[in-house]
């Protein structure tokens, strides 16, 4: 079972994902370790694309120029732009729908890909390369046009795919239609928090990040496949609530997070407001802290703690 608790309020993890990924309830977070050859290959196919893309643009925006009367009303200005009046028709106004979805479509992705250019030049392409993503605008909306009662089902194989590496090891081309977003500025923001020791690489495993209403909380999916550091985190928190005498309250914990969090086919579900309500309630009962228990047991985590010395890639 993936590993899931707060992300400690004053950890600088906390603080990048504040900033970064205010404007998103969900932020995955992974480690691309795949080819590096393959990764150049496909900016070298993005930069081909985004090269005619801009050709296309570029030719759209100057017969717009006189297509739409530009010209002509400056030509009223200076006889140096003097140019026929525009023809005002059904082809013109088809034209212009044209030209609006070409510039909605194709200069986001321009955009995006400076974004791209950018973060190559300045940090090139690692072995190890950090990528964030979140939902796109086609995502969200699909979303919220679900039933109420079919909502959070949709939501939660939306989750499962974006942590399936089949999945998210598809090469992403920016499009408005793909399914999530790949936020290149965060990645460069995070990759000089790592050079100043900050934060380390390995925060960003593969993780669903997602914003409560007390902060932000994780899912670390990572952790599946390096149970040493699931079991030390569930080990600290089963010791001192033994010591506590407490230790019924780790199971019935342990009882709400396996109904919870986990489907019938095994894969992780996301963790829910009510799930943190059922938690805290019990150890409110118990008159256990909650907050301030898992508050000291997460900073303990190297995960979330600040690094002393600089990584290199």
């Amino acid at each position: 079972m993936p590993a899931a608790h707060r992300v400690p309020e004053g950890s600088p993890v906390a603080a990048f994902l504040s900033e970064y990924a205010s404007d998103t309830e969900v932020y995955v977070s992974h480690l691309d370790t795949t080819e590096v050859s393959s990764r150049k290959r496909h900016f070298v196919f993005m930069l081909a694309a985004n090269l005619a893309w801009s050709f296309l643009l570029g030719k759209r925006i100057y017969g717009a120029l006189s297509r739409y009367g530009i010209l002509f009303i400056l030509g009223k200005i200076s006889p140096i732009f003097k140019a026929p009046p525009p023809a005002v028709n059904w082809p013109l106004a088809g034209q212009l729908c044209l030209d609006i979805f070409l510039l909605s479509v194709l200069l986001p992705l321009i955009n995006n890909f400076i974004s791209i250019i950018k973060l190559r030049y300045h940090h090139g392409f690692s072995k190890s390369e950090i990528v964030f993503r979140k939902p796109s605008s086609a995502t969200v909306a699909n979303i919220v046009s679900q039933p109420s009662d079919k909502r959070d089902e949709y939501m939660n194989e939306v989750l499962r795919r974006a942590v399936d590496p089949e999945e998210f090891n598809q090469p992403n081309w920016g499009m408005p239609w793909e399914e999530w977003t790949v936020d290149f500025r965060a990645m460069a923001v995070a990759y000089e928090a790592e050079k100043k020791g900050l934060i380390l690489r390995e925060a960003w495993e593969l993780s669903v990040w997602m914003k409560m209403k007390e902060g932000w909380s994780v899912i670390e999916h990572g952790k599946v496949s390096d149970p040493l550091s699931q079991v030390g985190m569930m080990e600290k928190l089963q010791h001192k609530l033994t010591a506590m005498g407490k230790r019924h309250v780790f199971t019935q914990m342990m009882e709400v997070i396996q109904v919870k969090t986990v489907a019938k086919d095994g894969s992780a579900l996301p963790v829910t407001e009510e799930v943190d309500t059922i938690i805290a309630d019990i150890f409110r009962r118990n008159e256990v802290d909650f907050a301030q228990l898992t508050s000291e047991l997460a900073t303990e985590s190297p995960r979330f703690a600040a690094n002393s010395s600089k990584k290199t890639k």
